[in-house]
């Protein structure tokens, strides 16, 4: 058999894609290549040389999901596996999650990304896209505590008492006694719901005192009561009698008959006049037996009638009308009605009105029962009207305060403060030796905040406490130990992660 169609036996099955190079070569020539296709035709050979392309399954890339991103926001990394020779590109469907780092790329790769605050109620997903492959990307919802009873009342002997503390399992939180008579005897930090139980010294003292815990930037109160102290026993009651107990003047006026006080002789007693019109001339203090000197003003209008108190009696005058008095007009029956009788306003505060209606000529006034209730127009009117106020930002728990207009009574109630924070950022990794570092809070401008350490190597130094958005600087010692280690701190809630390498 000729070598060229030896050769057509070796050659293995042209794989899938195929590319031909047309060749001629001339009978008997040592040229021949094994590898070629040869068919013989006459005195010359034709042949096709096939190549293989690259195998599409070996681009096929994978995706490792990165940890859930807090609520506070932060970067990220997604880490993209493939071969070396396959290029990829990288997008994202949620507009919280930007700056992709690369967007695109060739081979194994990280791409690191940002996720801007979840200011919402719930937890989110988004994903990002790898060539067709979802990776998700999800954030916790922000920390929100409710805390029950918000005040508690305890009695003067002390005792007990607990608060539970109701919020999501990964939202930590710190407990502070801010009286010096109340006591934590629980853990003063934890994470998710709990119960914080306290005690109450005894109250030696005569008066109520009022104190609170702050728990997650809210501050239930505590009142106990005061001792009862006896009081002293009241002197004894003078026996006094006066005579008359009443009398008639005329129009004109004048000095009134003396009216006699009998008394003991230590029993002092005092005279004084309860209308404007009657004048205590003479005797208005005296010790034993006397006598009571008054004088009366002209009328000049109806007839009328007034007292004096002496010796503890009670002295009627009436004095009769002047000649040219016309007579005095009948009091308006007035009744009285509110367009509400309640009304409910945010935790930010805000404005309201109630219209009063009633008859003409009838009177009335308005007046608010609570301090962060003020009236701002119609503290009094006659006939119809309007009461405007204000209800100042509520900086606590949810409240109720009450107004009194023209005799009836508008409720306000007020929700709680309702407070979200972040901080950023929340973990560093340093060095051996001693140092410091930082971290942003972000919150609402009237929720407060704390920050403390959990760990003898990490010290606060300032932005211990805050309202609004603020920084706390922390520092920490050299680290002695043969190892690495790690502590945390508490700020604004939420956990914050120092870790610091072995020297």
């Amino acid at each position: 058999m000729p070598l060229a169609a030896s050769a057509v036996l070796l050659m293995p099955r042209p794989p899938v894609e195929r590319i031909a190079f047309p060749a001629r070569v001339r009978c008997g020539s040592s040229a021949t290549v094994i590898l070629l296709a040869v068919l013989v035709s006459g005195c010359e050979t034709s042949s096709t040389v096939s190549t293989t392309g690259p195998n599409p399954v070996k681009c096929m890339v994978s995706l490792a999901s990165p940890p859930m991103i807090d609520a506070g926001g932060g970067t990220g990394s997604l880490a993209i596996t493939t071969q070396p020779e396959c290029t990829w590109d990288a997008s994202t469907n949620a507009s919280w999650i930007s700056g992709l780092s690369p967007a695109s790329g060739q081979g194994t790769s990280d791409v690191s990304f940002r996720v801007a605050a979840n200011e919402g109620m719930a937890a989110r997903d988004g994903t990002i896209v790898v060539n067709g492959e979802q990776a998700r990307v999800s954030q916790r919802a922000p920390c929100r505590y409710e805390i029950a009873p918000s005040s508690q009342s305890v009695g003067a002997s002390g005792g007990q008492g607990r608060i539970t503390i109701a919020t999501a399992a990964e939202c930590a939180w710190t407990a502070t006694a801010e009286a010096g008579w109340i006591t934590l005897t629980s853990p003063a930090v934890g994470t998710g719901p709990a119960t914080v139980t306290f005690t109450v010294a005894s109250n030696d003292g005569a008066a109520a005192r009022s104190g609170s815990i702050a728990i997650a930037n809210q501050r239930p109160a505590i009142t106990q009561a005061g001792l009862s102290v006896p009081q002293p026993p009241s002197p004894p009651a003078c026996s006094a009698a006066i005579s008359p107990t009443s009398q008639s003047v005329p129009a004109a006026g004048g000095a009134g008959t003396p009216v006699t006080v009998s008394a003991p002789s230590t029993c002092q007693w005092t005279a004084t006049s309860n209308a404007s019109w009657i004048t205590v001339t003479s005797g208005a203090i005296g010790m034993g037996n006397g006598a009571v000197a008054f004088s009366v003003a002209a009328n000049g209008a109806a007839a009328r009638t007034g007292t004096m108190t002496i010796a503890g009696h009670v002295f009627t005058v009436t004095q009769a009308a002047g000649t040219s008095a016309p007579p005095p007009p009948p009091p308006p029956s007035c009744s009285y009605s509110i367009s509400r009788t309640s009304d409910s306003v945010p935790m930010q505060g805000d404005t309201g009105n109630v219209n009063v209606s009633t008859g003409n000529g009838c009177t009335w006034t308005a007046a608010s029962n609570a301090s962060w209730i003020a009236i701002t127009s119609g503290a009094s009117g006659t006939g119809d009207g309007t009461v405007r106020y204000l209800v100042v930002p509520n900086i606590g728990g949810a409240r109720t305060g009450t107004l009194t207009i023209a005799g009836q009574t508008l409720t306000v109630t007020q929700a709680a403060l309702v407070c979200s924070y972040s901080i950023s950022p929340n973990n560093v990794k340093v060095e051996a030796p001693a140092g410091s570092g930082t971290t942003t809070v972000s919150t609402s401008s009237t929720c407060t905040w704390t920050a403390v350490s959990n760990d003898s190597w990490i010290t606060v130094t300032s932005g211990a406490s805050g309202t609004g958005n603020g920084t706390v600087t922390f520092s920490y010692t050299v680290n002695s130990s043969n190892r690495d280690r790690k502590g945390t701190l508490t700020v604004a809630g939420r956990n914050f992660t120092v870790e610091q390498d072995e020297p």
